[in-house]
């Protein structure tokens, strides 16, 4: 950062300052730049110097006034006059200091033979320095990053990270939930839920009340956490960004290559006994037993954000899913209701069901409400094996022939049914496969590549999962 004050004290300059700014030493400078236009604020973007000889408006008239009052509008620092013998003005014109001093516009004046493009020059310099600095602390900060990373873990960088920033800094989950420290707070974790949704890769500034947190995504197509620090901390911005940025692809290489957490979720999968239910209820939760629990069953479920963000909420253990189903257990014992809301809300789920009921009666319930929801898809393989046989061969040819030829075939069509059976969550998928999450991704690479079609279009995917119906029958 170069401050106005570092301008003023050039002593090859010799700056005459007549104005002065009582903020100076705190001014970010972006650019010094020289015109005579008078109308030069339409082309300024603020935090310039400006210099003039007052060729193109006229700085000792009754009109300077407003010309002063234009340029502080548009967020100029201070304006410079040329003075000289040769030039219009030998003196800053007493109208132009008494504007400045009106409109709290910093005023100086560029004393002869010192050139306009001096001033420029040492700006340029300073700059460069000031740049030079900055990289040179970004990298010494970024190999005691990768250090305390190697050596300490994740909460090391993160504490490093903060002592360096001189604020504040919290490494956490999509939404919120902490991966060291502590956890966001509630209303920074809503904001992060919708957050986690866009595809911009760049950081987000989120207002909550009177605060005002800057988080920087890690990861690539979905964020894998964030770090969350208050967007007013002191500092050069340049600086702040390049370790800022340093920390999120550090800390993003301990995360990419962590295995899916499976989470079988036995409350929902297995016909416990109230005391097994009641057990395995404290072992996922760490919470005392509870004679009942809350249950939310959804619908609408489509590829895996939904059932991502709100896994990362209340834990795999406590979620399951078929199809388009949904189902959530013990958000509000754990004080996490509002934010699984929140997260069915900005996915698009709908509620079909909420209640409360023994722990012991979790897979009943839930089996019912697999049962009747399969049970529509039953119907469809039962009007699919009325159609013609020959008709049905072609159309599955057509849509599935490549596959069916490729190498590996069989195992790309087990992906494609677990991906058309999981609505293309990636991670439901590799956890049924026992793959890593990226086999998951080349594989729907290659099988998209076979078949010429986007799997994303959900023409594409009805058409797949008739052939793939049709082939079974």
């Amino acid at each position: 950062m170069v401050t106005l004050e570092q301008i003023w004290s050039r002593a090859e300059l010799a700056l005459e300052v007549i104005v002065d700014s009582p903020t100076a030493a705190e001014q970010n400078v972006t650019i010094v730049h020289s015109s005579e236009l008078p109308e030069v604020d339409e082309w300024l973007a603020g935090g310039e110097v400006l210099l003039t000889i007052g060729v193109g408006q006229d700085l000792g008239g009754d009109t300077v006034g407003d010309y002063v009052c234009r340029l502080k509008a548009v967020g100029v620092h201070a304006l410079g006059i040329g003075l000289g013998s040769d030039l219009p003005w030998q003196q800053v014109p007493p109208k132009l200091v008494a504007a400045a001093q009106e409109a709290g516009l910093a005023l100086f004046g560029v004393p002869e033979p010192v050139p306009f493009v001096a001033v420029v020059d040492a700006f340029t310099r300073m700059r460069e320095a000031e740049t030079n600095r900055e990289l040179t602390r970004a990298s010494s900060a970024a190999r005691r990053f990768a250090t305390a990373l190697a050596g300490e873990g994740p909460a090391a960088l993160v504490a490093d990270l903060a002592e360096t920033l001189k604020a504040p800094v919290r490494f956490v989950s999509p939404t919120g939930r902490a991966l060291s420290g502590d956890d966001a707070e509630e209303d920074v974790r809503s904001a992060l839920i919708e957050e986690s949704l866009k595809p911009t890769t760049g950081p987000r500034l989120i207002r909550t009340g009177s605060r005002i947190v800057e988080a920087v995504p890690i990861g690539g197509d979905h964020p894998l956490g964030w770090i969350l620090t208050p967007a007013e901390a002191a500092g050069s911005p340049k600086t702040r960004a390049l370790l800022l940025s340093t920390a999120s692809a550090l800390l993003a290489m301990s995360l990419a290559d962590l295995p899916v957490p499976s989470g079988r979720a036995l409350l929902f999968d297995s016909d416990l006994s109230d005391d097994e239910a009641r057990g395995e209820w404290t072992r996922v939760t760490g919470l005392a037993p509870v004679a009942t629990v809350g249950m939310r069953i959804f619908g609408g479920v489509r590829g895996d954000s939904a059932e991502r963000l709100i896994a990362d909420i209340v834990g795999r253990s406590l979620l399951t899913r078929t199809g388009s189903l949904l189902g959530v257990v013990g958000a509000q014992e754990r004080g996490l209701d509002e934010l699984v809301t929140r997260a069915a809300e900005v996915t698009g789920l709908d509620v079909l069901a909420e209640k409360r009921l023994p722990l012991g009666q979790l897979h009943h319930t839930w089996m019912l409400w697999r049962t009747q929801h399969e049970s529509e898809a039953s119907e469809v393989r039962a009007l699919l094996s009325a159609v013609d046989e020959e008709a049905a061969d072609r159309f599955v040819d057509r849509v599935l022939g490549e596959l069916f030829r490729a190498r590996g075939g069989q195992e790309l069509l087990e992906t494609l049914r677990a991906f058309i059976a999981a609505s293309g969550a990636r991670e439901r998928i590799a956890a049924e496969l026992g793959v890593h999450r990226h086999t998951v991704r080349a594989r729907l690479a290659k099988i998209e590549k076979l078949l010429g079609r986007d799997l994303s279009r959900a023409e594409t995917l009805q058409a797949v999962s008739l052939a793939l119906e049709l082939a079974e029958l």
